[in-house]
């Protein structure tokens, strides 16, 4: 291979002004002998690749830096030196199923099938089968029953049809397409007990299964063998009627070889000319890529005594050009019909109505190796029809081809289908450009543009800007992107470079829509197009992390943050049908990511101190409801189980704890003189003693009063309840004085408390309603709620619901004081490190549990081995909701190695 064009200077000495860098076409190789390295970005926010040497597949959570590896199968763990790296990657739209096929060295390939556990990085091996040499997989697929959100520039949300044929049980079907020109479409549990396979040829009609001897098995067959190389598989909604194309290779045949082995090779004087019947003759010329695409038609049924796959392969593409690079197809969304803003409607397709499907295929031409190769894209728009003619017609049929010749001045890199902007996202790179110059050479420089192409035109779209396409930048080199994978809401592209020149991974900006047709974007159109972004997010059970990204960057003001977070609420409420608590726990879960993570990236700061109280608000929300959830769940009638009375002791102290401390800012702000008639000096006053403190909003907003509320309502049932028992064991008479100590010891008087927040919740349901939806997408109350606040702040403090001086001064600290232990100095700052983030529990030492993702919290009761089968059922079916998320909705992974998790992000 040659070696990269050394950098070259555009002048000397002072008037330099900086390093230029062009490619060859040596940095197209990858996509000129197809050894680009498979990346998959999964929902849950996990960027699938493949080790650049050993076969294995490795998984690292954006935009965290927690890495771990796959399991591997039983093949590659007896003998991994026999395999290579896996060459295809696919995780199923459902998140929970991933396979890979590993080559083999010489031997049969293997594919595994990995099933994801409660954690991120929980893989265990479902099954893995062998693929025989020469029977390779080239292209994996899935289907899936799970339909995707899309919202409109109105706010209008709607639900896309099904993808792609549909199994009895709603389980995804694995589509493999391999070296020997056959379809492989794998049934998953619970269809079925284990993988079920069935195959069919993709080069003639096939209604069997099995399907015949392929053709590359005939003997005698004149022109070689035919070997898939590149393939992709093309869905469309609700259409049980999938369409593969196939890009091939004539490879000599059995006959050629053997033909070529019994030729004398002798020199003599007598020159034997081949027999003239021979088919090596006829086949040399022919080997080697086609210059065709060839098309097949699959339909998958589920009819008595009808065979599950069918084939019928289509007229093939002709193009003159031998050097195939990228193939994919578009399936654009169904047509959506006007309504009203806020308004849900559903996406039309007919059974009649005829869909489109689109095939795009990027070509280089390399002549003779001395320059940059040709390139050219063409587009291919198919239309389905009905089979009203039987079997034997087509449902798919070509009407018509678009072609994008290139220029000298760009290269396409990649091409990826873009379901959100209608369109192809395509990636183009300069073939030379100039880093500027610097003290310190630069790290990263823009070596192209990405763009929005629309189909079947292939021209760049009006509606969505282009953004650069940076790369990794090394003494004045530029890295080409080798691999590329989506981002799960379609904001971010994740790109990588070739392993031999240090496998550099990058995340890449996407275009975003231009507002009112001008070529900019203006700050309120950012607003609406994350907040729907996010809404589509939350509405498909999507990881949010990709949007979060820019709306955590510390160089994004504060105000455009809360802004989005504005605009995402009310995009919901709008599309809710008067359900809108059903998603608050969503949303707030979103707005603790969001302020969590400005508040690691931020330094020491009033901005990032701000943002932590943000966040904990927040949480504190979503564990309110959590803990009602749990005493509801152990709740039997007006009683409890008792079998998880220590388990509702620790939520009662948690809750006790959280409006101790609410009760305390009240009585701070009620004694300061902000608790006069406002006056200019209020707005120079600390948060510690201002209306402006994020924890006001338990009082401000009708969700957090009455989840307030119905908290302490369940810890004052449970504490007349176990005050009535009497206690027959020590267990239970210790558990009874704990909670005993901890309702009547606090500063609060639980039966005044009811008809106390009753009173304020009434009082919020009075207040405008942009207000508290701004005010619960900031996690703090909005300025305009200062005087609700105010009359709160003066019932709390009037009534006799609580005691100042035992809210204040705690039998510890006086035990403190006497014995110069610190114990409580130190609480604050380590304040929930030790409190198990589902059941508000102490968390022991060196316990293996889980974290999360989100918010940082650790867990060790839906841990291996957290979830055991005795006990309250209540609580045991309350804790197991939790198995798979935390109670702020984030993910979770094993604190196993927790160490190498960067939550900076």
């Amino acid at each position: 291979m040659h070696e990269r064009s050394l950098p070259s200077l555009t002048a000397k000495g002072k008037g330099r002004e900086g390093t230029q860098w062009h490619l060859g076409w040596w940095d197209f190789t990858h996509a000129l002998e197809g050894t680009r390295r498979p990346v998959q970005w999964s929902k849950s926010s996990v960027i699938y690749t493949a080790h650049e040497l050993q076969p294995l597949v490795l998984g690292r959570h954006f935009p965290t830096s927690r890495q771990f590896a796959l399991p591997s199968p039983p093949q590659i763990v007896s003998a991994p030196s026999a395999y290579d790296p896996p060459s295809v990657l696919s995780v199923s739209s459902t998140d929970d199923w991933l396979f890979a096929y590993f080559p083999g060295r010489g031997i049969d390939g293997v594919g595994c099938l990995w099933r994801k556990g409660g954690q991120l990085d929980n893989w265990i091996v479902n099954e893995s089968w062998g693929f025989a040499v020469g029977d390779g997989v080239v292209t994996a697929a899935w289907t899936s029953s799970h339909r995707e959100w899309i919202v409109s520039e109105t706010g209008t949300s709607s639900r896309l049809p099904p993808l792609g044929p549909l199994t009895p049980l709603g389980s995804p079907l694995l589509l493999l397409v391999t070296h020997a020109c056959e379809i492989h479409v794998c049934g998953l549990p619970p269809f079925s007990p284990s993988v079920t396979v069935s195959r069919a040829s993709l080069l003639r009609p096939c209604t069997t299964d099995p399907p015949p001897p392929p053709l590359n098995e005939q003997p005698g067959r004149i022109g070689g063998n035919k070997i898939c190389t590149k393939a992709a598989v093309g869905l469309c909604y609700r259409d049980s009627t999938m369409l593969v194309a196939m890009r091939t290779q004539l490879m000599p045949s059995q006959s050629s070889t053997q033909t070529l082995q019994n030729m004398d090779i002798g020199l003599s004087m007598e020159v034997a000319q081949p027999p003239p019947d021979s088919p090596f003759l006829a086949e040399w010329e022919l080997w080697g890529e086609e210059c065709t695409i060839s098309l097949c038609e699959v339909r998958v049924t589920y009819r008595y005594k009808i065979p599950p796959v069918v084939t019928h392969p289509l007229p093939p593409i002709y193009h003159r050009n031998s050097r195939l690079t990228d193939l994919v197809f578009v399936c654009p969304a169904p047509s959506q019909s006007d309504h009203a803003p806020g308004v849900k409607s559903e996406p039309k397709v007919s059974a009649s109505e005829t869909q489109n499907l689109y095939l795009a295929a990027t070509f280089l031409d390399t002549e003779d190796y001395t320059s940059l190769p040709k390139h050219e894209i063409v587009s291919y728009a198919f239309g389905s029809r009905d089979l009203l003619g039987g079997p034997g017609n087509a449902h798919w049929t070509l009407q018509g081809q678009t072609s994008r010749p290139g220029n000298d001045t760009r290269m396409p890199c990649f091409m990826l289908p873009s379901v959100g902007r209608g369109g192809l996202l395509a990636g183009f790179v300069d073939v030379r450009g100039m880093l500027p110059r610097r003290k310190q050479q630069p790290k990263e420089a823009a070596i192209g543009t990405i763009t929005v192409l629309k189909l079947p035109e292939l021209t760049a779209s009006e509606d969505w800007d282009s953004v650069p396409l940076r790369s990794h930048a090394d003494y004045g080199n530029v890295d080409v992107p080798v691999s590329v994978a989506l981002s799960p809401n379609e904001a971010l592209l994740s790109c990588i470079s070739s392993h031999l020149l240090g496998g550099q991974t990058s995340v890449q900006a996407l275009p975003r829509r231009v507002s009112g047709g001008l070529a900019s974007i203006t700050a309120s159109h950012l607003h609406g197009d994350l907040a729907r972004q996010l809404v589509a997010a939350i509405r498909s059970r999507n990881s949010p992390s990709d949007i979060m990204h820019a709306l955590s960057t510390p160089t994004l003001p504060l105000e455009i943050a809360v802004n989005t977070l504005y605009n995402t609420f009310a995009f919901t409420e709008g599309n809710s049908d008067g359900l809108m608590e059903m998603w608050t726990p969503e949303l707030l879960g979103i707005a603790t990511e969001v302020y969590s993570s400005r508040a690691r990236r931020l330094d020491r700061g009033p901005e990032k101190q701000l943002c932590t109280l943000r966040w904990q608000t927040a949480h504190e929300l979503v564990s309110l409801k959590a803990c009602c959830g749990a005493f509801s769940a152990c709740q039997e009638g007006d009683a409890y189980d008792l079998d998880a009375a220590w388990q509702l002791v620790g939520l009662s102290g948690w809750i006790i704890e959280l409006v101790e401390r609410l009760f305390k800012e009240c009585v701070l702000v009620g004694d300061s003189p902000v608790a006069a008639p406002p006056t200019p000096k209020e707005r120079d006053l600390p948060d510690a003693l201002s209306l402006d403190n994020p924890i006001f909003l338990h009082l401000a907003h009708p969700y957090a009063v009455s989840r307030l509320q119905t908290a302490l309502e369940h810890v004052k049932r449970f504490r007349n309840h176990v005050g009535k028992l009497v206690a027959k064991g020590e267990n239970s008479h210790i558990a009874k004085d704990v909670l005993m100590d901890i309702t009547d010891g606090s500063g609060v008087d639980l039966p005044l408390l009811g008809p106390l927040l009753t009173e304020i919740l009434q009082d919020t349901k009075q207040l405008n309603a942009q207000d508290l939806r701004r005010s619960l997408a900031s996690c703090r109350p909005v300025p305009s709620l200062k005087a609700h606040l105010r009359k709160a702040i003066g019932k709390i403090l009037g009534s006799k619901a609580i005691d100042r001086a035992r809210l204040f001064i705690k039998a510890s600290d006086l035990v403190d004081g006497v014995t110069q232990l610190s114990i409580s100095e130190t609480a604050p700052r380590y304040k929930g490190k030790d409190t198990d983030v589902v059941s508000k529990g102490l968390l022991l030492p060196r316990q293996p549990g889980n974290i999360c993702l989100r918010c940082g919290g650790r867990s060790e009761s839906i841990a291996d081995g957290g979830l055991v089968s005795e006990g309250s059922v209540g609580w045991q079916y309350w804790q197991k909701a939790w198995r798979w998320r935390c109670v702020c909705g984030g993910q979770w992974v094993h604190t196993t190695n927790v160490s190498a998790m960067d939550m900076s992000g």
